[in-house]
């Protein structure tokens, strides 16, 4: 599985059942938005103040959902993204716990914060980029059931349908630490 493939295939979907196709550059904006704030998980994680970076990593994924919002013209009020994004992070918790030691391990001064950040990188990458995905996939569902309108009342419920499927989604966040190590 290739992540990049994956999400723009993903982004495809999701702007073909909006009636978006006619901006072709879409797609791609969408899984850019995705894989830039993927890179500033990623730069979170060198906050050297433990919980200031795992914050820091939660607010870039609330600020994806709201760019990737606006790339398709969805109204979501912000409390609801953050909804999203706590029940999306509270899924991905057993795979986001790497980022809770690495963030402790910051308290070692010196060695202790390089080696939290390094830990922390790749996971915050993974999980930012499976968040992403997760959200795209739930939209697109929720696209496809209502024939291409957006009910944004029943976003939680589609994230939730999609985190159903936990093999696809452990797949994906493995395929993206990889993608992180090259």
């Amino acid at each position: 599985m290739d992540v990049n493939r994956t999400l723009l295939k993903t982004s495809i979907k999701l702007v073909n059942l909006l009636d978006k196709a006619a901006d072709e550059a879409l797609p791609q904006e969408i899984a850019d938005v995705v894989k830039l704030h993927s890179k500033l998980a990623v730069a979170s994680s060198w906050i050297p103040v433990p919980g200031a970076d795992v914050a820091a990593g939660a607010a870039t994924i609330w600020g994806m959902y709201i760019r990737i919002n606006n790339k398709i013209g969805l109204a979501v009020k912000d409390n609801v993204v953050k909804t999203i994004g706590s029940g999306v992070a509270t899924n991905l918790a057993g795979y986001a716990a790497t980022s809770g030691v690495a963030s402790a391990l910051k308290f070692i001064p010196g060695i202790g914060t390089i080696g939290g950040a390094i830990i922390m990188s790749a996971t915050l990458y993974a999980i930012t980029l499976a968040s992403g995905y997760i959200y795209l996939q739930a939209l697109t569902l929720l696209a496809e059931k209502s024939g291409g309108s957006l009910d944004t009342s029943q976003i939680g419920n589609a994230v939730k349908e999609v985190l159903k499927e936990k093999t696809v989604i452990k797949d994906f966040i493995n395929e993206a630490k990889k993608s992180y190590k090259k």
